[in-house]
């Protein structure tokens, strides 16, 4: 079978972004394991391999239509912006890189929907540079959503032996009980429970549901979300045919999912996931997007503006999440 193709998109200039990608293809097994192609900004790219990076590859340019390099060490860079060195400082977001930024994500979903790419690996962008752009998405979910024509993504977070599902994302705490309805839970578990099959050989997986109050609303008296909404839902998935459990104290259930007991765990909101996560896998982190016609993956971390340029950005995340793309690629192919 030939190699999956996957689209790495640079994220923002002055972040990290720049710096885990080429950390990520310094390493033989990404190179190896699939075709990676940069959708970023060539002199970026120059600019931050000459801050002392493992140069084991050649970057070329390549451009859509033209054959992949068959030298394993070498990368081809689709080149969508041309950003100098005043409008892509490290450390100093602004109005170009947000715009860069959205202009890698786009087209390398172009690359995905035309057939010349596989799947897609993203570095981390900034939600609130993008907005300064004037592109008012939340993240990567909703604007991977719109350019596919997706109605239902969520995001899956792997890490260590913890794979956690968010029914809401970035949605400001006061604002999560609203928009936790039975359909919207409902809608995880399926695409939870579907992607446990479908990419990580579960035949039945086990599904806990994580309570949004304390104790599981002990009854009510911490709060009605689990009674009048997660528990219908679970009821509702059950009927369907799906192994889902809950809702269970937040406090607890991500120690029986570490120990085997569920295959994944479904989260209310956003930190209730990415704490547990991060606490067991900082650096190896993985986003998974679940829904749309095409596999994307994710670093589990943001920009870093503080780090950035500085040669200390760690490029796990990066790498797992290209890894990730290839491995997902090549058994949806299958």
């Amino acid at each position: 079978m030939a190699k999956p193709r996957v689209a790495i998109t640079m994220g923002d200039p002055s972040g990290v972004g720049p710096e885990v990608v080429v950390k990520a293809l310094a390493t033989a097994q990404v190179r190896n394991s699939c075709h990676p192609v940069v959708v970023g900004d060539w002199n970026v790219l120059q600019r931050t391999l000459r801050r002392g990076h493992e140069q084991s590859y050649r970057l070329v340019r390549w451009q859509p239509g033209d054959p992949f390099p068959k030298k394993a060490n070498q990368v081809p860079v689709y080149s969508v912006s041309q950003l100098s060195q005043a409008h892509a400082s490290p450390g100093h977001p602004s109005v170009a890189c947000g715009k860069a930024a959205y202009c890698y994500i786009k087209n390398a979903t172009e690359l995905i929907l035309s057939g010349s790419a596989d799947a897609m690996a993203t570095a981390p962008i900034s939600k609130s540079v993008l907005h300064l752009a004037g592109y008012r998405y939340p993240g990567h979910t909703e604007l991977l959503a719109e350019l596919s024509q997706t109605k239902e993504c969520r995001m899956m977070l792997i890490g260590g032996r913890l794979r956690i599902t968010l029914v809401t994302v970035h949605v400001p705490y006061r604002g999560v009980p609203k928009k936790l309805t039975r359909a919207r839970i409902l809608v995880t578990l399926e695409l939870t429970s579907r992607a446990l099959r479908e990419y990580f050989g579960c035949n039945r997986p086990r599904i806990a549901v994580a309570a949004l109050n304390p104790h599981a609303g002990e009854e009510g008296i911490f709060g009605a979300e689990e009674k009048a909404t997660i528990a219908p839902a679970v009821r509702d998935a059950r009927r369907r045919g799906i192994r889902a459990d809950g809702p269970y104290p937040a406090d607890s259930i991500f120690f029986q999912a570490v120990r085997g007991d569920f295959d994944a765990v479904i989260c209310m909101y956003h930190d209730q996931g990415l704490i547990p996560l991060k606490l067991l896998s900082f650096f190896g982190g993985v986003t998974l997007t679940l829904g749309l016609p095409f596999v994307r993956t994710s670093v589990d971390h943001g920009t870093a503006y503080d780090i950035a340029g500085k040669n200390i950005a760690d490029g796990s995340s990066m790498r797992e999440a290209i890894l990730l793309a290839g491995k997902l690629s090549r058994q949806a192919q299958n």
